[in-house]
């Protein structure tokens, strides 16, 4: 019972009036659709109604109503549909959990799903390859003219490397650091199929849709990032 208690920040043998208000808070602030659903969240608003559920029914709070003989005229003020009702409800929390659960969301939001390490690993050797290989064309002997153009290749390429880089440690400034450059790098070559200019377009062609294909993945795996 005691850990019920707990759940709803408050001491042991609160009063119903203490505990529908804790409800109220608490329910409002973890409630998963404020939150993006996330993991966390729901799992803490699920353990808060719970704790509610059973508190509410416990024989210790049904002695104590009947010996406040205000039990029923309490619940129609706090409950929460007529809370809502009158838009009169505040949310306050101490700052003692609010620490807690931003330590609790931070430390989920940290974990890095294998997922999105794996697909980070494979960008990021293709994005570092890529560069390189670019890279060492630009000092081929290729013209000035040929030059410029590996060297405005070579340039996204780096930046893809270093936000997979920065995906991988769960960073979300790495996301559009990836995503940019994947997008400029897309109408690059699909302007170089529309102009002819390329000597093997199907394999340009599956190259666009395998970074599309990158991409989509890894904005799925944004929420994980912070």
């Amino acid at each position: 019972m005691k850990h019920h208690f707990e759940t709803l920040d408050l001491q042991e043998g609160a009063s119903q009036e203490e505990i529908q208000n804790a409800y109220e808070r608490l329910s409002k602030e973890l409630d998963p659709k404020n939150n993006d659903h996330q993991e966390f969240f729901i799992e803490e608003y699920e353990k808060v109604q719970e704790a509610y559920k059973v508190l509410n029914q416990s024989s210790i709070l049904k002695n104590s109503d009947s010996s406040s003989g205000s039990f029923s005229s309490k619940k129609q003020e706090v409950s929460p549909s007529s809370s809502k009702k009158s838009g009169s409800f505040t949310v306050t929390i101490s700052p003692e959990k609010i620490e807690e659960l931003k330590t609790k969301s931070l430390s989920y939001k940290n974990i890095t799903p294998d997922g999105l390490k794996i697909l980070c690993v494979l960008s990021m050797i293709g994005s570092g390859l890529l560069s390189l290989l670019f890279f060492i064309f630009i000092f081929a002997g290729f013209s000035f003219s040929v030059g410029v153009v590996f060297l405005i290749f070579t340039i996204p390429f780096v930046f893809k490397f270093i936000g997979a880089l920065r995906m991988y440690k769960a960073k979300k400034s790495g996301y559009l650091m990836y995503m940019i450059p994947s997008i400029i790098l897309n109408i690059l070559f699909f302007l170089s199929l529309l102009t002819g200019n390329q000597k093997d377009p199907l394999f340009v062609f599956l190259f666009i849709l395998i970074m599309i294909g990158f991409s989509i993945i890894f904005h799925s795996y944004k929420k994980y990032l912070n």
